[in-house]
């Protein structure tokens, strides 16, 4: 009879891709999950059992885009930022996440992308950092939304290859505007560096978006948001999302940036499988009303709304956990499948599916237990319990 480091039993486990009813998740030394079953079928034992029959296992969420919370910002750059931003993420049931940066001067990028680094060769002991996404500068003045349009700049071939060769091991994702001059090489050469390219704050035309794809880029950066409108004569980049299955799209559910119908269009014209949600938050997350700040620009949070002075909408105050209930609650998606665009969609757009984003033996034993509300009661990195709520 095996012995187990941990053993989890719990009421139901969403692996997303079945439902265990009465279920076990036993992790061994290595913080891998080494069984996935019924308790029926459970023969190991372990001498730290968490019992948790009313509670429900799923696997740890992935925001491959945010900005900040708890007060703190990725472009703070400094490392204890990035240590309160995973503290504070766990607590929503994430388990890993991509700190995301903000048009600013190109120096300031640098600087929190050697924060990034940082974070990432010490650890944080919470959330873990999969690497940076690089949002900005790369993009249009007329779809700049929040992005401060005074450090706009367009794609230099030999910049990028300066960024990708001193920050390539810690970039895992670009988004850029891809009718810039100069975008196209920009997407074919990031994409050959290994670097995910998603298309974001720009008003291409369909063609355009078509071209940036064929190039390599995968993925459309909150949509609808910081994008060319839709027009059934110019359907823009998002007819090319809409309609090219070769492409995810990421989305944020939340109370502010769209209408639940146009949320629907995205899911039926995409599934389930290519629609991952983000929260693309900002240090007012989790904090009172009040003024912030989002790169070098003022940001005013009201009723939990964060704008501009001039009232354009600047990022969110949205959690993972939030948006998976908001998905269930309005938009005609099953649990399984909104846990699925929380964790497996965005393992599978990052490539590492088969590590993480699903609770199957051998994998990587990051887990939020939820109770029945969806709030999280636990969370697990690495098999080990980073936090426990109230429940």
């Amino acid at each position: 009879m095996r012995d187990y480091k941990l053993a989890l039993k719990v009421g139901e486990i969403i692996t997303p891709f079945e439902i265990i009813r009465d279920g076990v998740i036993a992790i061994d030394e290595n913080g891998r999950i080494a069984y996935v079953g019924t308790s029926k079928d459970f023969s190991g034992e372990s001498e730290n059992v968490i019992e948790a029959r009313d509670k429900i296992a799923v696997p740890g969420y992935i925001d491959i885009h945010i900005h900040g919370a708890a007060g703190v910002d990725t472009m703070d750059a400094k490392y204890e930022s990035l240590k309160k931003l995973s503290e504070f993420l766990v607590s929503k049931g994430v388990t890993s996440f991509l700190p995301t940066t903000v048009t600013s001067p190109l120096e300031d990028i640098y600087k929190a992308l050697k924060a990034i680094r940082e974070a990432m060769h010490k650890g944080t002991g919470y959330a873990k950092i999969l690497g940076a996404h690089v949002e900005g500068p790369y993009f249009s003045k007329e779809r700049a939304g929040a992005q401060d349009v005074r450090y706009l700049r367009e794609p230099k071939l030999e910049e990028i290859k300066y960024i990708l060769d001193e920050y390539g091991d810690v970039i895992i994702r670009f988004t850029i505007a891809p009718e810039l001059p100069g975008a196209i090489d920009a997407i074919r050469y990031i994409t050959r560096r290994g670097i995910l390219v998603a298309m974001g704050h720009t008003n291409a035309t369909y063609d355009e978006a078509i071209k940036a794809i064929n190039a390599g880029a995968k993925l459309a950066n909150h949509i609808y948001n910081g994008m060319r409108v839709f027009h059934h004569r110019d359907p823009g980049i998002l007819g090319a999302v809409l309609t090219r299955d070769d492409v995810y799209a990421e989305i944020i559910v939340d109370e502010v940036h769209h209408h639940n119908a146009a949320r629907k269009v995205v899911i039926r014209c995409k599934g389930t499988d290519k629609v991952a949600l983000i929260s693309d938050s900002i240090m007012a997350t989790g904090l009172a009303d009040g003024e912030y700040v989002l790169g070098k620009q003022k940001i005013i949070i009201k009723n939990g709304i964060s704008r501009l002075p001039d009232g354009t909408i600047a990022g969110s105050t949205l959690t993972l956990d939030r948006a998976v209930k908001n998905t269930v609650e309005n938009l005609d998606v099953t649990l399984k499948e909104a846990i699925k665009m929380a964790s497996f969609v965005p393992a599978q757009i990052l490539g590492i599916s088969h590590e993480v984003g699903v609770i199957r033996e051998g994998y990587i034993a990051d887990i939020a237990i939820l109770s029945k509300d969806l709030s999280v009661a636990m969370t697990i990195v690495s098999g080990e319990i980073v936090f426990r709520g109230n429940r």
